[in-house]
């Protein structure tokens, strides 16, 4: 087995540490046919792009390094932050139009609309109770399916990291909408129950690495082990290859 690309990364453009060519050349080494690099979205405070253009400046350097066909495909997306319950994102549609992918998160640190200051406040206050735990829980698993039905959303990334869900009604979100559930190596938070719970629902799994710097683009090893510990089928995974 190998792996076709990764999917999820980050550049100086936000927080990552590196410019979009050595990003790529990273992905390169590592022997992927595929990178994107996804950005955060400009309401992530104090790690967002400067603005949603941003990712049309990112498009226009990926597109150059297309154009001279150096090995690798660069794909460029957005990694939008969900700001609102009702399916709000911080990257407009006329923007991600004009990219290949679209990745939506949960953050806890975003700036939000009206619908979502309670999503974003609450998150901290998830663990004083049983009944603030499910409101949490509750709240941010209404955000996720809206955005899914809103949006054409093609990952959903680190689903549960530090803002909880309910992770199969999530998951069958994702089945109903063609949406990819992220396994994330970049924080190696997941358990091989909670895999299980989601490929019940009949989900597609992809490994990111979440990289921020090149060292860690494409190793996502940890993640294929991960998923076999689960028992999930080859088939279930996006980016792999017998």
């Amino acid at each position: 087995m190998r792996f076709i690309g990764d999917y999820h990364t980050h550049t100086r453009y936000s927080d990552g540490r590196a410019t979009v060519r050595e990003m790529v050349e990273a992905g390169r080494a590592m022997g992927l046919e595929e990178v994107a690099i996804t950005d955060h979205g400009p309401r992530n405070i104090g790690t967002g792009v400067s603005n949603a253009r941003a990712f049309l400046s990112i498009k226009n350097e990926a597109d150059d390094i297309n154009n001279n066909q150096e090995g690798i495909k660069v794909l460029v997306g957005a990694e939008a932050d969900v700001t609102g319950v009702n399916g709000e994102i911080d990257v407009p549609e006329d923007i991600y139009r004009q990219l290949d992918m679209l990745l939506v998160g949960l953050h806890p640190y975003v700036l939000p609309e009206t619908s979502g200051f309670g999503m974003i406040l609450g998150n901290p206050l998830y663990k004083l109770s049983g009944g603030m735990r499910r409101k949490v829980i509750n709240t941010n698993t209404k955000a996720l399916v809206e955005v899914m039905q809103r949006h054409p959303v093609d990952v959903i990334t680190h689903p549960g990291l530090q803002m909880p869900i309910d992770v199969a009604e999530v998951a069958r979100a994702c089945s109903r909408t063609d949406t990819a559930f992220e396994v994330n190596t970049g924080h190696d938070y997941q358990s091989p129950a909670t895999i299980q719970l989601a490929a019940r629902e009949g989900v597609k799994f992809i490994i990111n690495s979440d990289a921020h710097y090149p060292g860690t683009v494409g190793h996502l090893e940890s993640g294929l082990a991960l998923l076999q510990q689960a028992k999930v089928p080859i088939e279930q995974i996006v980016n792999v290859s017998h």
